[in-house]
């Protein structure tokens, strides 16, 4: 689905991908409404503590990993789902170094057999599919960033928004 339009409204899921709010607490809050308008929050780590301070607010099921700056043990720095046919994972991305490639975080996907990947920590947008996985990083909250993911369950668009 890489390169049609984005029509989110037509299509089976609707996820709002966040990563590195960075304790940008007044921009969660205003994000508020599009995360409790789609499917699901995906939370890709560094502000693990944020989220929790809002979780009741929160309509929409959670998927949430910690990054190299949560230090809570309690939550995974890895987490899989499945939205209809596709495998997905969540990382923040820094045990993958991301700021030097995916090509770790392909590899891993791969071993996992996921075809959707969501990572943060280089907090810059990116959209791209490598090797056959789909890599979306929604940059970070904290700078303004976020991204907006719809799919039927085969294949999804995503589209950086903007707080």
């Amino acid at each position: 689905m890489m390169g049609t339009s984005f029509d989110a409204d037509n299509l089976m899921y609707k996820l709002v991908v966040i990563s590195d709010i960075h304790h940008d607490f007044a921009r969660l809050e205003r994000l508020l409404p599009v995360i409790n308008s789609a499917d699901y929050l995906v939370f890709c780590g560094d502000g693990v503590n944020d989220v929790l301070r809002i979780r009741g607010l929160i309509t929409v099921p959670i998927v949430c990993v910690r990054g190299n700056n949560d230090f809570s043990s309690d939550i995974a720095e890895i987490a899989g789902l499945k939205f209809g046919d596709t495998r997905a994972l969540v990382t923040h991305g820094h045990k993958f170094n991301v700021r030097h490639g995916v090509a770790q975080l392909v590899n891993m996907a791969e071993m996992k057999n996921c075809k959707l990947v969501f990572y943060g920590h280089t907090h810059m947008y990116c959209d791209v599919v490598e090797r056959g996985v789909h890599l979306i990083n929604p940059g970070a909250l904290c700078n303004g960033s976020y991204a907006l993911v719809a799919g039927d369950g085969v294949g999804f668009i995503s589209k950086q928004g903007v707080v």
